[in-house]
């Protein structure tokens, strides 16, 4: 009488591989945009601020832009903090699609 087994086991095909330096790439582009914020800031500030810029509107246009400034600030900084959770999320998801699931069934023909 033949017997039939199986055994599963989890094989990994592929070598784990880190992907750390992506997050200092990512960080260099949000750098990238901060400074290009500060420019922009800088020179609103040089059009309406430096020149003497006098009135109701101008007044409201100098508060809307530090608002805006500083929630672009705060979006950075949230950008930065985010960057090492969503590349180490990552690292691990790409980890565990190197990996497959193996069921193997055998007959003995010789059961003891």
């Amino acid at each position: 009488m033949d017997e039939t087994r199986s055994i599963s086991v989890t094989e990994k095909l592929l070598p784990y591989e880190d992907f750390s330096y992506k997050k200092d790439l990512l960080r260099k582009y949000a750098d990238h945009i901060g400074k290009c914020d500060k420019n922009f800031f800088s020179l609103i500030n040089n059009i309406f601020v430096d020149e003497g810029e006098k009135g109701e509107i101008v007044d409201e246009m100098i508060l809307k832009t530090k608002q805006l400034e500083v929630w672009n600030t705060n979006l950075l900084m949230d950008v930065n903090f985010r960057i090492g959770q969503v590349v180490n999320r990552f690292n691990d998801q790409v980890d565990e699609m190197k990996q497959q699931r193996i069921t193997i069934t055998h007959e003995n023909i010789f059961p003891i």
